[in-house]
């Protein structure tokens, strides 16, 4: 652990800095990032010590002791908060494969880690090393190193210390391993010819640097994100390497534009190639899966086509228990919306054909929410429940009374004229009056507000319409009150 962070550090220093200082990426966090991703808790503070040994050494030759110990310090602070953000909103091993992982890891180094972990990184400098880059630049020049660093190494560290993959590797067929051999020295071929043969200028082909991100692509899509994320991670060490070195498409007079050209380049290509790899390969698995399934099916199917004789009398009182249930209100046990929508769009036709009229009563229980709030839904649902006791028993057996929504009730009542509705709506009003709900030492009484709508030759739906308008002026004229509109006709009671 020590050693590859040193390692990191030292190439970070060395092999990917311009020559102004200013680093393209760096390496070292990604190997704790990927190691507190993989260590438990208890272990990380063998790991913080060992990283500041690390840092100390790599810095020593540049920085004095107290820089080294606050560049470490730092940098150890962007990984345990990378980290625990990780590992608290994820309740078990990050997935490369799952996109909704990969976007938690980007979200969580580029948007929130990194850039905080700059603010340190650039009060150091301007404060205790002051340097006159302003404080805004060096605060970019360390975010954006840090999460590219962290984007491009961290996949591949975490997969080798928690995926198996050189077990995967050695276990693989040799045809596998000899197109991964061959994959390989494509993409670091392409790598060569763009960014140090120099393809890309006029002098050669209009090439894009994009053509090096075409063989890891493939090798993601190939054989997978374990397979495809290490050339990845190359072919971008590549990238990186050739432009701190002065060569490639990403150079330019201004060094900080040479960093910021390949550092973009370099997260682009890889946030594109993590999610295709990863929607790639959970596509797969979805597919596998879709399959294994299809073929328990099958089993399940002719396993089940031998006792369908048997069970078809079983099955069929289940359906009819289960059309029940979906036509019945589960809690005051009348039917529901939907089996009163069908009754009405059947008395609908029934009357169009005949030409016997039928009305439709929409009940709103008043104040119901007040009830709700002030004493619980508890108590709100046995008021439902007595609501729907008190009515039943004052209809008749071609009615149909069910629960509409919420505290809405409805009556549907064939043959029926101006008289009968009356009738029954005051027999309504009078039976909720007297509905006493008792509970502890508090007792709550109940009034209802009806609309009432006769039919005349309209759809279903309009005539609820038309109920629910004369209820809305049942409500607004005091409540505990019927409005009626008879064939269309507006009718006060």
């Amino acid at each position: 652990m020590g050693l590859l962070y040193y390692l990191g550090a030292w190439i970070g220093v060395h092999y990917v800095a311009l020559d102004s200082g200013i680093v393209v990426l760096w390496p070292p966090n990604s190997v704790l990032l990927a190691a507190l991703l993989v260590q438990p808790r208890s272990r990380w503070w063998s790991l913080f010590l060992v990283v500041l040994a690390a840092e100390i050494a790599a810095d020593i030759s540049v920085f004095s002791l107290f820089h080294a110990l606050l560049f470490g310090a730092i940098n150890i602070a962007e990984c345990v908060l990378a980290a625990s953000l990780i590992r608290w909103f994820l309740d078990r091993s990050l997935d490369w494969s799952e996109p909704k992982d990969l976007s938690l890891f980007l979200v969580t180094v580029f948007l929130i880690a990194s850039p905080l972990a700059a603010l340190g990184g650039a009060s150091i400098y301007s404060f205790l090393l002051e340097r006159d880059t302003p404080f805004l630049t060096l605060w970019r020049l360390w975010w954006v190193g840090d999460a590219t660093g962290l984007i491009i190494l961290t996949p591949f560290l975490h997969m080798i210390l928690s995926s198996g993959l050189l077990k995967q590797v050695v276990n693989s067929n040799w045809h596998v391993r000899m197109e991964l051999v061959a994959a390989w020295i494509a993409g670091l071929l392409v790598c060569y010819l763009i960014f140090v043969f120099d393809l890309s200028s006029e002098n050669y082909l209009a090439l894009s640097p994009l053509a090096v991100a075409v063989v890891p692509a493939w090798v993601a899509v190939r054989f997978g994100p374990l397979a495809g994320f290490p050339l990845a991670t190359a072919v971008a060490l590549f990238v990186a390497l050739a432009t701190a070195s002065g060569v490639g498409p990403f150079v330019s007079e201004k060094q900080d534009l040479s960093a910021l050209f390949a550092q973009e380049f370099i997260i682009v290509f890889t946030v594109l190639l993590l999610y295709v790899a990863a929607f790639v390969d959970q596509n797969r698995r979805k597919s596998g899966e879709l399959k294994k399934a299809l073929v328990r099916v099958q089993h399940l199917n002719q396993a089940l086509e031998e006792r369908v004789r048997q069970r078809t009398q079983e099955l069929f009182d289940a359906n009819q228990q289960l059309q029940t249930l979906a036509l019945t209100d589960e809690l005051t046990g009348i039917p529901n919306r939907r089996r009163m929508r069908v009754l009405g769009e059947e008395e609908a036709r029934r009357s169009e054909r005949s030409g016997r009229p039928f009305s439709v009563m929409l009940m709103d229980i008043d104040h119901f929410k007040r009830v709700n709030d002030q004493y619980g839904h508890a108590v709100g649902d046995e008021c439902l429940k007595a609501f729907v006791r008190a009515i039943a028993p004052s209809l008749r057996s071609i009615d149909r009374f069910g629960r509409w929504g919420g505290e809405e009730f409805m009556i549907i009542v064939p043959d029926s004229d101006h008289v009968d509705l009356l009738m029954l709506s005051e027999k309504v009003l009078e039976c909720v009056r007297e509905v006493i709900i008792a509970f502890d030492d508090q007792r709550v009484g109940m009034t209802v507000s009806i609309g009432v709508a006769e039919w005349h030759h309209a759809t279903f739906d309009k005539l609820v319409s038309e109920a629910d308008d004369a209820l809305y002026r049942a409500k607004s004229k005091g409540r505990d009150r019927v409005e009626i509109n008879l064939r269309g006709l507006r009718v006060t009671e």
